[in-house]
């Protein structure tokens, strides 16, 4: 279970410790270095994953130096809220085979999910595409390409 919210204090990770979560997410963009590092250390403490989100090259630095065990790469831009899946490719291609990295945003179809699989991604974070669909089961086993209907 994945505390999805904007991390900026150390109380919302006790928060999330404490409601039964098994990771937060770090949003390196809202996010001093400090800040970020002391979050995702605290996580550990408290025996949380820590998914640390980036969203550019600078980004990606930063979220290396806690020593992450999760870095996400979110293809969608905070600024204008378009989505680039060929920049997210390519920062998922610098994430070293030791980290779980995790694509985020954008993904729509399975193509998109083979192209980023094959750009490095280990996982998809995916909740807009789910929660618009009228039929959420049968668009993930869509998107995972699994046969069967929605019951």
């Amino acid at each position: 279970l994945l505390r999805k919210d904007f991390m900026v204090d150390s109380y919302q990770v006790y928060e999330a410790r404490l409601a039964g979560a098994d990771a937060i997410l770090l949003i390196t963009a809202a996010l001093e270095p400090i800040e970020l590092a002391q979050l995702s250390h605290l996580a550990r403490e408290l025996g949380l994953a820590a998914l640390i989100e980036v969203h550019d090259q600078e980004e990606l630095m930063q979220a290396l130096e806690t020593s992450p065990e999760l870095i996400g790469v979110n293809s969608r831009n905070l600024s204008t809220f378009e989505t680039d899946l060929t920049a997210a490719a390519e920062l998922l291609n610098k994430i070293p085979d030791s980290i779980v990295s995790v694509a985020e945003s954008g993904l729509r179809n399975r193509r998109d999910i083979e192209t980023l699989r094959q750009a490095g991604a280990d996982a998809f974070l995916i909740g807009e595409g789910l929660m618009r669909s009228q039929h959420p089961g049968d668009k993930l086993r869509q998107l995972a390409e699994i046969k069967g209907s929605a019951s």
